[in-house]
């Protein structure tokens, strides 16, 4: 592959595998969730093992049982993880919203620039956090229908 980063967690495992089973692992130090986005209870987490969190992960059956069309996606890698989970949302007839200030990138600016670009040109659309908070602010002071 040209992209020989992304099979290295598939290379480590063959060259070490002694480690399979040891990185990562559910309530480990490298895996615990900083204690600022802690889940709160009734949180669902979704587990990943793939760049889309739609891969193998039963996302999209929970959101389709709740009826819920509208994604905000924000993350790590906007170019790798972000990007992939936000195509398969859009492919899968979802509406994504990548909010751009929400996320950091892997690589050169211009990875974030591109991904963006394509994002907003091809597959939904982009935004930044204080409009996020100013439609579900507008959204919340609006009556429930009777």
């Amino acid at each position: 592959s040209p992209n020989y980063h992304k099979e290295l967690g598939m290379v480590l495992m063959r060259q070490r595998p002694e480690l399979r089973g040891k990185l990562l692992i559910d309530d480990s130090w490298d895996w615990q969730i900083v204690d600022a986005l802690k889940p709160e209870p009734g949180d669902q987490i979704i587990r990943k093992s793939r760049y889309s969190g739609f891969c193998n992960t039963g996302l999209e059956a929970y959101l389709r049982a709740r009826n819920i069309r509208h994604l905000l996606f924000s993350g790590v890698a906007t170019n790798v993880c972000v990007d992939a989970t936000a195509r398969d949302a859009y492919m899968l007839e979802f509406w994504p919203v990548l909010v751009e200030d929400a996320m950091n990138h892997s690589g050169p600016d211009f990875n974030r620039q591109a991904t963006l670009w394509n994002f907003e040109n091809a597959f939904g659309w982009v935004t930044r956090t204080d409009m996020v908070v100013e439609a579900l602010r507008a959204k919340a002071a609006q009556p429930l229908p009777a």
